[in-house]
């Protein structure tokens, strides 16, 4: 099997784009958070802090503890976009094009037919590495994997970080992988390694060899044989994925965590998804808005209607889904979301609202336009006003924003 995909992984990118940003940050421990607050996490960590055991995930107080030095940055997303949108340009341009992007720091691309050997998968990466350097900055570093398909691509840009490079061949096959550990392998999450160690499967190198059939069992169907085939090299037609929800989440700060105030901070989200929905032309026929609570539970309320793009008709719900909420109830995170998705080609307007529907979506996408032209915040719907100050753009790991839409 030739090597026939290029999977490029950029290195701790929320805290690399920092260093190339802040020449100060250069060489320093450093953890990006989304808040400065004793009570969040890290969304990246440099590899300086990294070295002290420092990950995604890990707890400002943890952190401060495994490394004394560390210094916290709280995350712009904006520039993250903006260098990420530079590199998606150039790549295509000047390296390789009809790239496809998996994640803001996540791209791969299959290959030329003439360029599935090794010679050409070697000036390949050099040439994006070059490139990277020239747009972004000597700061921002990426690993490169090259395989016979995604899969072991994807692996192989996940090895010897930071700025590796790394072939997996057939012939390498399935050796190159025995060094792995199970969670390394896309796929398996900690509750997949629980189920691979009841049934004797500790190591990657156990996994390999493990039949189809034991596969699927695992797996409970089709996930099973799909490990099973890629694991070996072979291409695995996926169907397309589907969007199911447009949502956004905020931390509340400790200074908001009040019924109000975590109110006007769902009516900025609410507002927001409702833009992106429009943005992405779907039409939504449920609201869901839910809450985790600082004693450690979670509250949560949904309601259904007609397939709408319209905000008031979110706004309404959640109106009346927030008198449920307990009164002592003391937020610690609010999330919504606008699910049941439908894309405009598919959707037939409802035979009762009298025209309604089309009138109202016609003056929010002009809303929509002005705020696109002179700003996010410049119309918009007063009871998020006391929360205009909160829950700024956000990167998702499945969705990078549109800064035309979703810029702060």
């Amino acid at each position: 099997m030739p090597l026939r995909f290029i999977f490029v992984d950029f290195d701790s990118y929320f805290a690399s784009c920092e260093q190339q940003l802040r020449p100060e940050l250069r060489g320093q421990p450093v953890g990006v958070v989304p808040m400065m607050a004793e009570t969040t996490c890290c969304l990246a960590a440099s590899y300086e802090a990294k070295a002290f055991g420092v990950r995604t995930g890990t707890g400002v107080r943890e952190a401060r503890t495994l490394c004394p030095g560390i210094r916290f940055v709280v995350a712009e997303h904006k520039p993250y976009v903006e260098i990420h949108n530079k590199l998606k340009s150039a790549v295509e341009e000047l390296c390789i094009p009809d790239i496809h992007i998996k994640s803001i720091d996540e791209f791969y691309a299959e290959l030329p037919p003439n360029w599935r050997n090794e010679q050409a998968a070697l000036r390949l990466a050099d040439n994006i590495r070059r490139v990277v350097r020239e747009v972004a900055g000597e700061y921002i570093g990426c690993t490169i994997g090259f395989g016979p398909n995604i899969f072991l691509a994807k692996l192989g840009s996940g090895m010897n970080k930071p700025r590796g490079l790394n072939l997996i061949r057939e012939r390498d096959l399935p050796q190159a992988l025995h060094g792995l550990d199970l969670t390394d392998i896309y796929g398996v999450g900690w509750r997949m390694q629980r189920r691979l160690r009841a049934r004797g499967i500790y190591t990657v190198a156990q996994l390999c060899e493990a039949s189809r059939e034991k596969l699927r069992a695992i797996w409970g169907g089709v996930e099973g044989e799909r490990m099973y085939a890629e694991l070996r090299g072979e291409i695995v037609e996926r169907g397309e994925t589907t969007r199911r929800q447009v949502t956004h989440s905020h931390v509340l700060p400790p200074r908001i965590r009040n019924r109000d105030d975590a109110f006007a901070v769902c009516h900025r989200l609410t507002q927001k998804a409702a833009m992106r929905l429009r943005h992405l032309d779907y039409y939504a026929a449920r609201y869901h808005v839910g809450l985790r609570l600082l004693d450690g539970t979670r509250w949560g309320a949904e309601t259904t209607f007609y397939h709408t793009q319209r905000t008031p008709v979110f706004l309404e719900s959640l109106r009346r889904l927030w008198k449920g909420l307990p009164r002592d109830a003391e937020p610690m995170q609010v999330y919504m979301a606008l699910g049941e998705l439908v894309p405009a080609n598919l959707h037939t307007p409802s035979l009762f609202s009298g025209g309604w529907d089309v009138r109202g979506e016609a003056i929010e996408k002009a809303m929509d336009t002005i705020n696109r032209k002179m700003g996010p915040r410049t119309v918009y719907y007063g009871g998020a006003h006391d929360g205009m100050d909160e829950a700024p753009m956000r990167i998702a790991f499945t969705h990078i924003p549109d800064l035309e839409v979703e810029r702060d």
